[in-house]
C-alpha cells in the first residue's frame, strides 16, 4: 500500500511540476496568439496621422514569462529597466493602497486560516476527538472554505471592482491553509498515514492551489503560501520524522513557482522561495537533520531553474549577471536573477552548516551539495546562455569550504591529519585525494563545456575555469592540508603530476579559433602543477633552480607556439623565485645554514637561467614578461652579492654595520625592481607594485636607520663599540656602504620613468653613501680599526681636503664627457665645500709648515680647477659661473 502511495505521489508531483504549468502556459500562449490575430484584423490607421510619428515595434519574445507581445516604441531608450522587477516603487505603493483599502479582508483571511489550524490544535490539547476526526474536521473546513470562495468567484468574479472584490481569494486561500494543516497533522502528529501518502496529499493540495491560483488573483496565492509556511509550526506536538517537512517546504516552493510561471506575478516566486527557505531553515535549527537540509537545497535549485521557464531543459536567454556587472548591457531577466539568488543562498547554506556542525559527515554532505550543483549547472545549462556564469558560485564556495576546513582545522582535516600517527597496516587516509579527484572532475566538466561553447568569450571563460579549479584545489591542499606529511611526498607528488597530465591533455585537445589561447591557459596550469610537485619532492636549492627552469621552459614554449598568455605564468614563477631567495628559505638559510654549493646552485643557477629566458624573449622586448625577467636578473645579482659578502665576512649576527647594510641592499634592490616593473602593466598592477615597493623600501629604511644608529662606527652605543675589520679599502665599511650607494646609483640610472625630483633624490642618496664610505675609509687610514676614538689628526683633515678636490676633478671630467651642466655645477659645489672646509675647519687645526703647505696646495688646486671649469664651460657653450 505504501509503495502504491509513493507511486501516486510521484505521479501527482510530475503532474504538478510538468503538466499543470505546461497547460497553463499553453493557454497563455494561445490567448496571446488570438490577441495578435485580432489586432491584425483591426482597420488601418487614418491617413491623416503625421508621417513623422514613429510606429511602435512589436517585439515577440519566447518563453512563458512573456506570453503576450511586448509593444516597444522606437523612441524607448535602450537602457529601459528590465521586465519583472519585484521591488519597484509603483508596486510597493500599489500594495500599500490595497492594504489600506482591504485590511479587513486580509485580517479575515488570516482568521479563517487560523481557524483550521486551531481546530487541530484544540483537539490535541483537549482530547475531545479522536485523531482521525481532528484531521477530518480540518480537511472539511478547508474544503468548505474553498467551495465557498469558488462559488463567489464564479458568480461575482474576484478581480473586478465590486462588493465582493478579493473575498473569493481570501476564502479559498484560507481553505488551502486548512488543507495543508490537516495533511501535516495526519502525518506529523498522529502518524495516521505514511510518508508516501503524506507526500501525495501535500502534492495534491499544492496542485489544487496551482489551479486556484490561475483563476484567482495573487491574494489567494500569497495567503496560501504564507499560511502553508506557518502551519507546521502552529499545529504543535512532536514528530518522530521531522525530516518529512523538508519535502513539504520543497513542494511549497514548487507550488509558488508554478503559479508564478503561469501568471507572471514575479513577487509570488520570491514569496514562495522566502517562505520555503525560512521554514526549512527554522526546521534545521530545531535539529531536523543537516543532510536532509542539503537535500532540500538541491531540490530547490532544480525547481528554481526549471519551473519558472516551464522547460525540462533550461533555455534562459539574455544577458548574464556577471556580464552586466563587468561590461554593462541589459539586466538579466527575472528567472535568471531568481536562479542567482537561490544558488548563492544554497552555497552559503553549505558553508554555514559545515562550519557550524563540525562533523565530518556534514562537511562531506556540504561538498556533495556544491559538487552536485556545479555538475548540474555545467551540464544542464548548455542551452541557457544567461546561466553560463552560474557554476562560478558553487565552484568558489567549494574552494572556500576546503580552505576553511584546513585553516580552521575542521573535522575532515583533523581526521586526515590523524593519519600521521597511523600504524603501518592501517589504511591510508584518502580525504585529500578525494577532494583533488573532485577538482579534476570539475575541471574536466569545465573543459567539456569549453569544447562545445559558441563564441570566443565563453570558450575562454570556460577554459579559464577548467585551468583554475583543480590546480586551485591542489594549491589549497598543499598550503593548508600538507598531504605529503600524511600520505608521503612521493605519493602526493604523483597525484599532482597526474593532474598536470590532465591539463596537458586539455591543452592538446584545444581547437578552434580560440584554441591557442585555451591551450596557453592549460599549459600554464600544467606548469604550475609541475612546479607544485617539485615543491614537494625537491630540496630548497633544487626547488629554486627548478622554478628558474620552468620560467625558461615557459619562454621557450611561448617562442615556439606564440602563446603570450604564458607570460603571466613566467611572471608568477619569477615572483616565487624572489620570494624564496629573500623570505623562505631566505637570507638566513643562504648565509648561515646552506653550504656553498647550495648557495651557488640556488642563486647563480636561476641567474643564468633567467638571463637565458631574457634572451629567448628578445622578440617581446617591450612586453611585461621580459621586463619582469630583466629586473629579476638585476635583483638576483644584488641578492647573491649580499649573500656572498655576508658569508665571507662571517654571518649576519657578527657583522654589525656590514650585515645591516647588506640586508638593506636586498630589500632596496627588491623595492627598486618593483618600481622598474611599474613601466608595464595596467593601472591596478602598477598600484600593486607601488605598494609592494613601498613595503620593501620601508624594510630597507628600517635596516639603514638601525645601521646608522645602532652600528655606527663613529658613535658607540652605550658600552658597545663598532670595530672595522678586513684589509683597507676592501673591509666591512665597503660591504656596509658601497653596495647601498651602488643600488641607489643604478636605480637613478635605470628608473628613467620616475619623476625627475625622485631620481635626483636617488642620486643624492647614492652620492651620500659613497661619500660616507670614503670619509670613513680616510679616518680608518689614520685612526685604525676603532673609528670612535676622539679627535682628528692633521693628516686626516688634509686627506679629507685632498679627497674633496679629487672628487671635484672626477665630476668635472664626467661633466665634460657627458656634456652635463648638472654635473659641472655639482663639481663646483664640491669646490666651494672644499674652500669652506679649509677656512672654517682646517685653519683652526693646522699650524706651521703644514698650514702653509695646505693652503699652497689648495690655492694651486683651486686655480687648476677654475681653469678646467672655464674650459669645460666654453666647450659646452655655458656661462662658467
Amino acid at each position: 500500500m505504501e509503495a502504491l502511495a509513493v507511486v501516486i505521489g510521484l505521479g501527482v508531483l510530475a503532474l504538478l511540476l510538468i503538466g499543470v504549468p505546461y497547460l497553463l502556459v499553453s493557454h497563455a500562449r494561445l490567448k496571446a496568439r488570438v490577441a495578435r490575430l485580432e489586432a491584425g484584423l483591426k482597420p488601418a490607421a487614418p491617413e491623416f496621422v503625421a508621417e513623422t510619428e514613429a510606429a511602435p515595434v512589436v517585439e515577440e519574445r519566447a518563453g512563458p514569462w512573456v506570453a503576450a507581445p511586448v509593444v516597444t516604441p522606437q523612441t524607448e531608450p535602450e537602457t529601459a529597466p528590465p521586465r519583472a522587477f519585484v521591488l519597484r516603487a509603483d508596486r510597493l505603493s500599489a500594495l500599500m493602497v490595497w492594504v489600506r483599502a482591504n485590511w479587513a479582508l486580509a485580517v479575515a483571511g488570516v482568521s479563517l486560516a487560523l481557524a483550521g489550524v486551531f481546530m487541530v490544535q484544540y483537539g490535541v490539547e483537549q482530547g475531545l476527538l479522536t485523531p482521525f476526526w481532528r484531521v477530518m474536521g480540518a480537511l472539511a473546513l478547508g474544503a468548505a472554505l474553498i467551495a465557498a470562495g469558488e462559488r463567489l468567484r464564479r458568480r461575482y468574479g474576484d478581480e473586478v471592482a465590486g462588493a465582493v472584490t478579493g473575498l473569493p481569494s481570501v476564502l479559498s486561500g484560507a481553505g488551502v491553509i486548512a488543507l495543508f494543516a490537516g495533511v501535516l497533522a495526519a502525518r506529523g502528529l498522529y502518524d495516521l498515514i505514511g510518508p508516501g501518502v503524506a507526500l501525495a496529499g501535500l502534492v495534491g493540495v499544492g496542485a489544487g492551489a496551482v489551479v486556484l491560483g490561475w483563476f484567482h488573483g495573487p491574494v489567494l496565492t500569497a495567503l496560501g503560501l504564507m499560511g502553508a509556511g506557518v502551519a507546521p509550526f502552529m499545529v504543535g506536538g512532536q514528530s518522530d520524522t521531522p525530516g518529512v517537512f523538508y519535502g513539504y517546504f520543497a513542494v511549497l516552493a514548487a507550488v509558488g513557482l508554478a503559479v508564478d510561471a503561469a501568471r507572471r506575478w514575479a513577487w509570488i516566486s520570491v514569496l514562495a522561495l522566502a517562505v520555503s527557505i525560512g521554514g526549512a531553515t527554522l526546521l534545521y535549527l530545531t535539529e531536523a537533520g543537516a543532510l536532509l537540509y542539503f537535500a532540500f537545497w538541491a531540490v530547490l535549485v532544480v525547481l528554481t531553474v526549471l519551473v519558472p521557464e516551464a522547460r525540462l531543459v533550461p533555455q534562459h536567454a539574455g544577458n548574464t549577471l556577471l556580464h552586466r556587472v563587468l561590461a554593462g548591457g541589459d539586466y538579466p531577466d527575472f528567472p535568471v536573477r531568481l536562479v542567482w539568488g537561490v544558488v548563492g543562498l544554497a552555497s552559503l547554506a553549505a558553508l554555514w552548516v559545515a562550519s557550524e556542525v563540525r562533523e565530518a559527515l556534514v562537511v562531506w554532505g556540504a561538498l556533495s551539495l556544491l559538487a552536485g550543483m556545479l555538475a548540474a549547472l555545467i551540464l544542464g545549462t548548455r542551452r541557457a546562455e544567461a546561466l553560463e556564469d552560474m557554476p562560478l558560485i558553487p565552484a568558489l564556495a567549494a574552494l572556500v569550504l576546503v580552505t576553511l576546513e584546513g585553516f580552521g582545522q575542521g573535522p575532515v582535516w583533523s581526521g586526515f591529519m590523524a593519519g600521521i600517527e597511523r600504524l603501518p597496516e592501517a589504511r591510508m587516509p584518502l580525504a585529500a585525494s578525494v577532494i583533488l579527484t573532485g577538482g579534476a572532475v570539475a575541471s574536466a566538466l569545465f573543459a567539456f563545456r569549453a569544447r562545445h561553447a559558441a563564441g570566443t568569450v565563453p570558450v575562454i571563460l570556460w577554459s579559464l575555469a577548467a585551468a583554475v579549479m583543480a590546480p586551485g584545489l591542489a594549491l589549497i591542499l598543499e598550503l593548508l592540508w600538507t598531504p605529503a606529511a600524511v600520505i608521503g611526498a612521493y605519493s602526493w607528488a604523483l597525484q599532482v603530476m597526474a593532474l598536470a597530465g590532465l591539463m596537458v591533455l586539455f591543452a592538446l585537445r584545444a581547437c578552434g579559433p580560440e584554441g591557442r589561447l585555451a591551450a596557453a591557459l592549460f599549459a600554464g596550469a600544467a606548469i604550475v602543477l609541475i612546479t607544485l610537485a617539485l615543491f614537494v619532492v625537491l630540496s630548497k636549492a633544487a626547488l629554486t633552480l627548478a622554478l628558474a627552469v620552468m620560467v625558461l621552459a615557459t619562454a621557450l614554449i611561448d617562442r615556439r607556439f606564440t602563446l603570450p598568455l604564458l607570460g603571466g605564468v613566467a611572471q608568477v614563477g619569477v615572483a616565487v623565485i624572489g620570494y624564496r631567495l629573500v623570505i623562505d628559505p631566505g637570507l638566513n638559510w643562504a648565509v648561515r645554514e646552506a653550504g656553498l654549493g647550495d648557495v651557488l646552485l640556488s642563486h647563480l643557477g636561476p641567474l643564468a637561467l633567467l638571463a637565458a629566458a631574457w634572451g629567448v624573449m628578445a622578440a617581446r622586448a617591450g612586453g611585461a614578461t621580459r621586463a619582469v625577467i630583466e629586473s629579476a636578473v638585476w635583483s638576483i645579482g644584488a641578492i647573491f652579492l649580499s649573500v656572498f659578502l655576508q658569508r665571507w665576512l662571517g654571518g649576519p649576527g657578527a657583522m654589525g654595520h656590514a650585515g645591516l647594510g647588506l640586508t638593506a641592499v636586498v630589500w632596496l634592490a627588491s623595492a627598486m625592481v618593483q618600481l622598474w616593473r611599474m613601466r608595464v602593466g595596467g593601472s591596478v598592477v602598477r598600484w600593486l607594485r607601488l605598494a609592494l615597493g613601498c613595503v620593501m623600501g620601508a624594510v630597507a629604511l628600517v635596516s639603514l636607520v638601525a645601521q646608522a644608529v645602532l652600528t655606527n662606527p663613529l658613535v658607540p652605543v652605550l658600552w658597545r663599540k663598532e670595530f672595522v675589520s678586513g684589509p683597507l679599502i676592501l673591509d666591512t665599511l665597503a660591504a656596509a656602504y658601497l653596495p647601498v650607494a651602488l643600488v641607489f646609483a643604478l636605480a637613478a640610472w635605470k628608473l628613467d620613468h620616475l619623476p625627475r625630483l625622485l631620481r635626483h633624490g636617488l642620486v643624492v642618496a647614492g652620492a651620500g653613501y659613497g661619500a660616507w664610505y670614503l670619509g670613513l675609509e680616510i679616518r680608518r687610514l689614520w685612526q685604525g680599526d676603532e673609528l670612535s676614538v676622539p679627535g682628528v689628526s692633521d693628516g686626516e683633515l688634509y686627506s679629507y681636503t685632498v679627497a674633496l678636490i679629487l672628487v671635484s676633478v672626477v665630476l668635472l671630467g664626467l661633466a665634460l664627457v657627458r656634456r652635463s651642466e648638472t654635473l659641472r655645477r655639482v663639481a663646483m659645489a664640491g669646490v666651494a665645500l672644499t674652500v669652506a672646509k679649509v677656512f672654517l675647519v682646517d685653519m683652526a687645526g693646522l699650524a706651521g709648515l703644514v698650514r702653509v703647505a695646505s693652503f699652497l696646495g689648495l690655492g694651486l688646486s683651486l686655480a687648476g680647477l677654475a681653469w678646467l671649469n672655464r674650459r669645460i664651460a666654453e666647450h659646452m657653450g655655458r656661462d662658467p659661473a
